[in-house]
Order: C-alpha cells, then structure tokens, then sequence
C-alpha cells in the first residue's frame, strides 16, 4: 500500500511534510471515464488549482491518447497541474523527469453507469443518441447484442486500459502499484475525497461539493432487464471490485481509527450540506450570512479559490449530475 498513506496515519510531521512538498510538483491527470460523476470532479479540481486546471472536451472521445502523447502534452505545458480528459487511461508517463505525474479516475457498478447513460441520452436534446427513441430494454439489445456502440462506451476497463482489452486487469493494477494512480467507487465519493485531502492537502484544499442539476430519470428500470444488462456487463464488474478494495485499504492508512474516519467523513458532509454553489465559498455555519474561507475546516487557510477557469463563465460549469452519480456516497 501506499507510503505517503502510512505516514499520515503515524502523525509523523516529517512525513506529512514531505507529503506537502512533493504535492507541488505533482501534475494530476483525471481519467474521466463517462458517466461516473466526472462533470462534478472537474468542478471541483478547477476550483482547487485555479489557473492550474485544463478541463479538455473533444468532439471525437473514443480516441484515446498514447502514453507518449501524454508525456509530451506535460512537457510543453508547465504550468499545467491538473489536466481532466476522457482521452486519457492509465497508460500514463508515471516516469515523467520534469514532473511526478498523478492519475485519478472514479469507476461506477457497471449496471448502474448504463442505466445513466440511457436517461442521460434520453433526456439530452444536444446528443443525438438512440437513447431517445427507444426503450430501455430495446437500447440496452441495440447496444449489448448488436454492436450499435463503441468499445469504450460500456466498458470501463477497455477504456482505462487505452483498448488493449474488456477484460485485461494488468495495467490497471501496473498503474496502481506506481502509487501514483488513484482508481476509486464514484459511490463512495465522499470517502474518497476525505481521503484526498489528507494525503494531498495542497492540491486538494477542499473537496465539498453541492449537488445539482440531477438529470431526469422519467420511468423505472424493470428488475428483469437490470440482470439482462448485468450478463453482459459482468467483465467491468473486477474494476469496480477492485476500486472499492483499494479506497477500503486507503481509508485504513490514511485514518488512524474508525472513530477519526467517522467524524472527518461527518464534518466534511456538514460542510458540503452549507455549499449552495460548486464555485462560491460556502455559508458560515449557524444559518447567518457570513461566508467561511475554503480551506478553514483543514488547515486554517484564508485562501479562497471561488473563480472559473481561464475563458470560462460561470454559466459554464454547473454540474451535470444523474441522480445516482453521489447519491449512494457512504
């Protein structure tokens, strides 16, 4: 498991230090894989490192860059921190020379992260997508049994793997063996982000969150075609495993006891439950209309990181969650 992890856990100061030092030569990749509460994740990583942020959107996602790409993407931009693109996997430069590069991805049950999909494409008018024409059995045989979508679409190892296979687990856990790749259960995202913060307290000063635009869910899943969709999605389903693994081993390391987990996880809920905007300091606790600086349930700081990216409104960042993106966070 991972050092920096184990040194937090220890209370030893030096090893906290050196976990702040080495945060600021890290440059961040996240590996948005679709429909996995990435729209929110981006928000939230622009807020954090500012200026530092690239949040990339491609017209043609289902190619993915190389490693070499990658590395040289990070070479000629310095000043880059964090870079969000469902273009990247974890075939990642984890041995760049001017920079320790970092990934993080969040991963979703497979059968849940269809069903997203499906009323994402329904009720999204810009996308056209057979989504909205058809049932949800009818799409799920269209797109499982007839081949009418790209590998990359409904399989999340596929697309961590940069496409060498559904269901070849050994870049994934190469990547994560680096202890340079975080691959965590969206579900669980609140943990994951307490567990962020710990280990990483400069690049991620504050990751609460607000939760809305919740896409419309407009009928039920019937049971019979959840476990229809479930066969054929039974590859993705070691990714997810082995991400709630993992989170499961960070938490221990990262958090001394259960009780010191249990009120880190509560407080940082108070102070998502005080957040009316992802890019606006949240409401001072008591109900007045006092703002509390970003960073203060951490570490004291005055800082407030409430702008959007470079060219970027605020009209452009609302989230663009599904109703069951964080709901299930534990």
């Amino acid at each position: 498991m991972i050092d920096i992890a184990a040194s937090a856990v220890t209370g030893d100061n030096t090893g906290m230090q050196a976990i702040e030092k080495s945060d600021q030569s890290m440059t961040w990749l996240h590996v948005h894989v679709p429909k996995a509460g990435g729209s929110t994740l981006r928000q939230l990583f622009n807020r954090n490192f500012a200026e530092g942020f690239y949040n990339s959107n491609s017209l043609l996602e289902t190619k993915q860059y190389t490693c070499e790409d990658v590395s040289e993407i990070v070479r000629c931009h310095p000043w880059l921190r964090c870079f969000s693109d469902h273009k990247l996997s974890l075939d990642l430069p984890y041995d760049q020379a001017d920079t320790k590069v970092m990934a993080i991805s969040f991963v979703r049950d497979p059968v849940e992260r269809f069903i997203s999909r499906y009323f994402f494409h329904r009720n999204f008018e810009e996308v056209a997508c057979i989504a909205q024409r058809m049932s949800f059995r009818d799409f799920a045989e269209e797109e499982l049994i007839n081949g009418n979508a790209h590998p990359q679409t409904n399989s999340q190892v596929y697309f961590l793997n940069g496409g060498r296979s559904f269901d070849d687990m050994t870049l994934i856990k190469t990547a994560m063996a680096t202890e340079q790749a975080y691959v965590f259960p969206i579900e669980r995202f609140d943990e994951a982000c307490i567990c962020l913060e710990r280990l990483f307290p400069d690049s991620f000063q504050d990751l609460s969150y607000v939760r809305t635009n919740v896409s419309k869910k407009d009928t039920s899943i019937d049971p019979e075609d959840q476990l229809f969709v479930a066969k054929y999605l039974e590859k993705d389903q070691p990714v997810w495993d082995l991400a709630n693994n993992f989170l499961n081993q960070t938490l221990e390391k990262v958090f001394a006891t259960e009780d010191e987990k249990v009120n880190r996880l509560e407080a940082f809920r108070e102070l998502c439950s005080r957040r009316y905007h992802n890019f606006q300091p949240p409401k001072a606790a008591g109900g007045d209309d006092q703002t509390v600086p970003e960073g203060d349930h951490l570490t004291g700081s005055s800082s407030i990181r409430n702008r959007t990216a470079p060219g970027q409104s605020d009209a452009d960042v609302t989230p663009n969650l599904d109703e069951s993106d964080l709901s299930k966070s534990n």
